[in-house]
């Protein structure tokens, strides 16, 4: 649904918008507008605090508002406000009225009880101060002093027609207590008699206590039903739903995903295999066995976006920060100059101190505190392996709020075990909470175990299917290619083994096309030399040639001459015998 459509659907039903943004997630904008909303909770479980940060939201927004307690002292009240981000500066005495009724713990009532007084109290003031919305703290304190069951249906009916007839908003906080059949059903009376039900309760989990909220009645509007996990802090109520908006989510400055741009991941070698490294906003989620490595790509990670002008957020649930700074030292990601920077900041978390929920919250206002635009989780699988009911929601949410803000997280995730990929992608919920997905392992061969990485999946990213090797050297993380032989992965020694085969039968082929090489080239020589050698034979042939056919010629040009002469010179004689033998 789009704000517009949302904005009309809340005015068609007059939706108060509390300010709480899960709570307004659940309820499709907010609680009904002149209604009365009951709060029913065990001691302690936040009842008068959730109620008080919602007048205060409303009083932000210019309305007035009245709070009657029956439980507690004006002067108290104010002071349990005080301690909230929203009640520390306090209000003005015409926004927030704050009153208390003063009964006595060992009052005794004795002839006919009602509610007009109260009524009457509540017309004055908010006449006065043109309040709109109304909390009466503990009014079942006031409801059980009256004697019959009958006597406290009607007294509440007389009230809630009169806050109706009024167009006033009621808050109402209620023990939801069943120690006794009139505490039932004075329960019961309240949950028929009003709008809307909240209930507040605590569940425990081990050594942890979550606390819940769950909407069981909303009359006229559709609402989200089931149990949300409930964090008190010092913003007061805040709800852990992964559907609602985390707070800040929307501050001014978030950033936003942007499909273009890319985060280095620390590792040369992986870069590329990546189309470039991570995209910035995604979710990137490395898995595998314990020293696989998992924490020092993250490390590589962190210092490369510090190194690019960046600041990271690392939550570590496994190491202290003076464990997490010595191992990642040793292999070469020093983060000693980011740390006094200011850029990168550890988060030490832990899996048995507290529950999801508020391990969710914690990081997202450190996330806020720094100004991250990158977070490393590790690993996640200390909140998604803790078996709190509430630790895929809180995950869920957690991831979402990161998200809203623009930020590029990297998950580890521990697994035991040979679980097979897809295992450990139903494991994981693959599907829904990583982009990619980087799964490291160990491959045994020849007497060893080697780390091998390989890139499961990759959202809109061109990326390999190939096995790279992994190797920690003192100056960081090298991938080498795989060798594969025979369908085997090669890694460690055994590659090396095999590439120093491989090089030495190219050496041994090289020398056998340089041997064959010489051998042509030297028949070759060989045969050119026949060849000048006869060129120069034919060379002499041909001179004698040319002497034959020049001896040849010369003396058939004499013996022609010669013929020629004696030609002539019988031409002569004959000639000069007839001259002398006629007469005179």
């Amino acid at each position: 649904m789009d704000e517009q459509a949302q904005h009309q659907e809340d005015e068609s039903r007059s939706v108060l918008e509390t300010g709480i943004a899960g709570l307004d997630h659940i309820t499709g904008g907010g609680l009904p507008r002149g209604r009365v909303i009951t709060i029913f909770g065990a001691a302690g479980a936040g009842k008068t605090v959730l109620g008080l940060q919602i007048l205060a939201h409303r009083v932000s927004k210019g309305e007035r508002a009245v709070f009657i307690s029956f439980e507690q002292t004006a002067d108290g009240v104010l002071e349990d406000m005080a301690g909230f981000s929203w009640g520390a500066n306090g209000f003005a005495e015409d926004e927030l009225i704050v009153l208390e009724t003063g009964m006595p713990t060992d009052l005794h009532i004795s002839g006919r009880f009602d509610m007009q007084g109260l009524i009457a109290t509540l017309l004055a003031v908010t006449d006065a101060s043109g309040a709109t919305i109304v909390m009466l703290d503990g009014l079942n304190s006031l409801l059980s002093l009256l004697l019959e069951e009958a006597d406290e249906r009607r007294e509440l009916l007389r009230l809630t027609d009169w806050v109706r007839n009024q167009g006033l908003t009621v808050l109402i906080t209620a023990k939801a207590s069943v120690e006794n059949e009139r505490a039932r059903m004075r329960a019961e009376i309240l949950d028929y008699q009003t709008d809307c039900v909240m209930v507040l309760d605590r569940l425990l989990t081990g050594n942890a206590i979550s606390r819940t909220l769950q909407v069981t009645k909303y009359r006229g509007a559709a609402h989200i039903g089931h149990i949300v996990p409930v964090v008190m802090t010092n913003d007061g109520v805040e709800l852990v739903i992964a559907g609602g908006l985390a707070p800040g989510s929307l501050a001014a400055g978030a950033a936003a995903s942007r499909p273009d741009e890319r985060m280095p991941t620390g590792v040369t070698e992986l870069d590329p295999l990546l189309g470039g490294g991570y995209l910035v906003g995604s979710r990137t989620l490395l898995s595998g066995a314990p020293g696989t490595s998992k924490s020092t790509l993250a490390a590589a990670f962190s210092l490369a976006v510090v190194q690019g002008g960046g600041r990271v957020l690392y939550v570590s649930f496994d190491e202290v920060r003076a464990q997490l700074e010595l191992h990642t030292a040793s292999v070469g990601y020093s983060f000693r100059e980011s740390l006094e920077s200011g850029n990168l900041r550890i988060l030490e978390e832990s899996a048995a101190g507290g529950t999801p929920e508020e391990a969710a919250l914690r990081i997202i206002r450190a996330v806020d505190e720094l100004g991250a635009n990158a977070v490393v989780i590790d690993p996640v699988s200390a909140l998604t392996g803790s078996g709190h009911p509430f630790a895929d929601e809180s995950l869920s949410y957690l991831l979402t709020s990161l998200s809203q803000r623009g930020i590029t997280v990297l998950l580890t995730s521990l697994l035991h075990g040979a679980a097979s990929l897809d295992e450990e992608a139903t494991k994981s919920n693959i599907s829904t909470i990583a982009d990619n997905w980087i799964h490291l392992t160990y491959i045994a061969n020849g007497g060893e175990r080697n780390r091998a990485l390989t890139i499961v999946k990759s959202r809109a990213t061109a990326h390999t299917n190939q096995v790279r090797e992994l190797v920690i050297t003192s100056e960081g993380i090298e991938l080498r290619p795989a060798y594969v032989a025979d369908g085997d992965v090669l890694l460690g020694s055994a590659r090396a083994q095999k590439e120093e085969q491989d090089r030495t039968a190219a050496w041994l082929r090289a020398v056998e096309y340089e041997r064959g090489e010489a051998e042509i080239l030297a028949s070759m020589a060989e045969l050119e030399g026949r060849i000048s050698g006869l060129g120069n034979e034919v060379d002499l042939r041909r001179r004698d040639l040319d002497r034959l056919r020049s001896t040849r010629d010369g003396a058939l040009e004499r013996t022609a001459t010669a013929l020629e002469a004696r030609v002539a010179a019988r031409r002569s004689g004959n000639l000069a015998n007839d001259g002398e033998g006629e007469p005179e």
